[in-house]
């Protein structure tokens, strides 16, 4: 099956202050970003293409079905958080993310930050965080905080050192949303707790941004947008916490592919005609779904792109039946497994 155990099938979504019914279509491009991410849980380098009649917010829903089902489907290990101990070996300038040990509740903070130090003093045992001690440039204000309360996540990329010069940490409300469960299938502590990259979306991104902010609510249960879910942040957004990111279209994607693959995201969403022409090479992670709408005056060189890649595919992969027998009208779904295994 390709539908995890929530999806946004029989969900509402808010339009004008009314909520009506999410449009089939919806639901099943959410399921499509969830067999996606799957794929990559074969270590498989493969393509899915969509030819679309109109691209509306296609994106944001693919992007909801990967991290669905990626945040299933993490285990996070142990070295990713580290206690008092085996943060004092941290590097001084590390991008980190400082996390309440007893999980979200009132008053509960995360904080992100440039890792000042772990040590002992007549206080006891603290972890200091504060902004990027550039050269030449006064620290940013120092926090303290209890290390029996609170431990540390590393931030690998997008986070770097340098966007912290001269900024203050940033904190965010430890919380989970109300009726997030009905909505994400995956540990919801892990989930907002803690950063990491599952997926990529390229694109025109305040469009990409903009279409996040869409309202479903599941059965029986209150609204969400789907930024939400998705925690999807710029490269350049320090302090928010991320499980996507998203990439502008315009930018050289050979500034971006060896780092964003070394994070090894599930997915990497090109949206749009332009997009899948420019960033189909990229190989951003081990699956790449490529969105083309028809109506895009370069959907005729995107779709030969997409050919030429299937050409020199190892094979055609099987769309899961109830994907396949579901296709809303007007759409075309084809998927291949290209040579190798993305890095």
């Amino acid at each position: 099956m390709a539908r995890g155990k929530t999806s946004l099938r029989g969900a509402s979504t808010l339009a004008d202050d009314k909520w009506q019914r999410l449009p089939e279509w919806a639901a099943w491009f959410s399921e499509v970003g969830y067999w996606a991410a799957g794929l990559h849980e074969g270590d498989s380098n493969a393509v899915v293409a969509l030819s679309v009649p109109t691209r509306d917010y296609l994106a944001v829903l693919l992007a909801y079905g990967v991290v669905n089902r990626a945040s299933q489907a993490e285990a996070v290990p142990a070295e990713s958080e580290q206690n008092f101990e085996q943060a004092k070996c941290l590097p001084v300038g590390t991008c980190v993310r400082v996390i309440p040990i007893r999980g979200p509740g009132q008053g509960r903070r995360v904080y992100t930050g440039v890792f000042g130090g772990a040590f002992k003093n007549h206080h006891g045992r603290v972890y200091e965080l504060a902004g990027s001690r550039s050269p030449g440039r006064r620290p940013g204000p120092v926090s303290w905080f209890p290390a029996d309360d609170y431990r540390i996540q590393p931030l690998p990329w997008p986070d770097l050192p340098e966007n912290y010069a001269g900024r203050h940490r940033f904190s965010e409300a430890f919380e989970i949303p109300v009726d997030a469960g009905k909505l994400l299938a995956g540990q919801l502590a892990d989930f907002y707790g803690r950063c990491s990259l599952h997926s990529v979306v390229i694109g025109v991104r305040n469009t990409v941004l903009a279409e996040a902010q869409v309202v479903v609510g599941a059965p029986g249960g209150s609204g969400l947008p789907l930024q939400e879910m998705l925690r999807l942040r710029a490269v350049h957004s320090p302090g928010s916490h991320y499980r996507s990111v998203v990439l502008s279209s315009r930018g050289d994607p050979e500034e971006y592919r060896d780092v964003v693959r070394s994070c090894q995201p599930a997915v990497a969403v090109l949206d749009g005609a332009t997009t899948v022409r420019r960033w189909l090479g990229a190989g951003l992670a081990g699956v790449t779904v490529a969105v083309v709408e028809r109506t895009s005056p370069t959907a005729l060189a995107a779709v030969d792109a997409l050919y030429g890649n299937r050409g020199r595919s190892v094979a055609d992969l099987d769309v899961p039946r109830d994907l396949s027998s579901r296709i809303p009208p007007g759409v075309e779904l084809l998927a291949w497994k290209g040579r190798g295994t993305a890095r």
